[in-house]
């Protein structure tokens, strides 16, 4: 019974295993197309064939001698300067791997096409590629292989690597400014049977499109195009801070003209306080704030993220899309880096303003001989003593006032303001003071 039972176990597990055995492989001869190169060629039969596109479920990976398909199938991402391993072969017993690749350089982009150059300059790029490292043992020999419709330079490289004997032949050519490259990598040196295959499936490469080297011309408005959303930002971000200092000038000149009239509004009170039948101003609400760190921070994220969020979210609207623009720009490291640095001063930019500010307000209030301000409000002016020497204003010299949960906001400057606790009102009440406000202070009045 026991041997009946191991060996309906082993039928079982033989069946399972049926599937990963007979996974896609590709047996027979086929033609495949690569759109991003803009190729089409004959895939050999008796290959393993893996692209962006092979299902990282697929058997073909454990088969070809791949365990982990995840991290194999990033080879297949395409980099930031459009460099791409478009796709890999491998045989049946596993002796070897061929790589075809695109890839972009400042060396394509300038030859473009290989059948627009000269033998001579053809020649010259074989020789580029032929070179002897001593040190490591490498010897790349390369030369040029006339292919039916492009030229290819074909380079055999031999050496060691930290030991491990390498053995690579590789064919490339330029065309529509990338290279297009059919790399054969083994261990062991590569049989005649081997590089026949390679040969074979070079010549069978037919390339869909070729396009004309732009002219000096169509790449200089190319440049300008892929510039017009920097400049943009820049101009933006230019323009942004300018209307900004503009605005910071027309509060200085505003703030001169309060000086005047504050000087001639206690002029004319020193006048009425003068004579002699003049009576004393009623009070019509009394107001006691502790102006506490708690109170101030408050008090200063409020001005950031309530009074002045519009113009602080512009600002790190235009970091965002800068930082998105240097991730995403070509190879020119220079730029990007310039826009990412742009782009994360300007997100940051608010938020260091911000600490800044709570440690200059608090800084201001610590000063103080008390903590405690209390206000008196009449008809055409308010006091205010403790946190300074008592002194009377005139409802003109507060710019703008906004209610927040817990205090209303005088701003008597574009960033400093008299902290009013609505649970500080020890003579009148909060709704009456509310409705006091608007009636005082005008356009300027932000209260709910």
């Amino acid at each position: 019974m026991k041997k009946l039972t191991a060996w309906l176990v082993s039928l079982v597990l033989l069946a399972a295993a049926i599937p990963v055995c007979f996974a896609e492989v590709t047996t027979a001869k086929s033609t495949a197309e690569l759109e991003d190169l803009n190729i089409t060629l004959e895939i050999p039969e008796g290959m393993y064939v893996f692209t962006k596109d092979t299902e990282a479920q697929s058997g073909d990976w454990l088969l070809a001698g791949y365990e982990n398909s995840i991290e194999k199938l990033q080879e297949f991402e395409e980099d930031d300067s459009g460099n791409v391993m478009a796709m890999e072969l491998v045989p049946e017993d596993k002796s070897y791997n061929i790589a075809i690749t695109r890839k972009y350089s400042d060396q394509t982009r300038e030859n473009y096409n290989l059948n627009d150059i000269s033998e001579e300059q053809l020649q010259k790029l074989a020789e580029s590629n032929s070179f002897e490292d001593e040190e490591n043992g490498v010897v790349s020999v390369c030369e040029v292989y006339k292919q039916s419709q492009i030229p290819f330079l074909k380079a055999t490289l031999t050496g060691n690597s930290n030991g491990t004997p390498i053995h690579e032949i590789c064919y490339a050519t330029i065309v529509n400014g990338y290279s297009i490259s059919v790399d054969l990598y083994s261990n062991a040196e590569i049989s005649e049977e081997a590089q026949t295959l390679l040969k074979d499936l070079v010549d069978s490469i037919k390339i869909t499109n070729v396009y004309e080297k732009p002219t000096q011309d169509e790449l200089i408005l190319q440049t300008l195009v892929m510039a017009v959303p920097i400049l943009a930002i820049f101009l933006a971000a230019a323009i942004f801070i300018l209307v900004l200092r503009l605005r910071n000038k027309s509060q200085e000149r505003r703030k001169t003209e309060l000086g005047d009239r504050l000087v001639a509004y206690r002029k004319k009170q020193a006048q009425k306080s003068a004579e002699a039948d003049a009576a004393a101003p009623v009070c019509l609400f009394e107001n006691t704030t502790f102006c506490s760190d708690v109170a101030v921070k408050q008090f200063c994220m409020f001005h950031f993220f309530h009074k002045n969020i519009i113009q602080n979210s512009i600002f790190m609207l235009l970091g965002i899309i800068s930082v998105a623009m240097g991730l995403l720009y070509g190879d020119n490291w220079l730029m990007r880096l310039l826009l990412i640095a742009l782009g994360v001063y300007m997100v940051v930019q608010p938020f260091l303003a911000l600490e800044r500010m709570k440690k200059t307000e608090i800084g201001v209030y610590q000063k103080s001989r008390t903590r405690e301000a209390h206000y008196f409000f009449f008809e055409e002016d308010f006091r205010i003593a403790g946190i300074q020497s008592p002194s009377l204003y005139p409802y003109f010299q507060i710019l703008s006032c906004y209610e927040a949960d817990h205090y209303f906001y005088l701003y008597f400057t574009d960033e400093r303001a008299y902290l009013v606790a609505k649970d500080g009102f020890t003579k009148g009440e909060m709704e009456e003071f509310r409705k006091f406000l608007k009636e005082h202070t005008g356009k300027g009045c932000h209260i709910r």
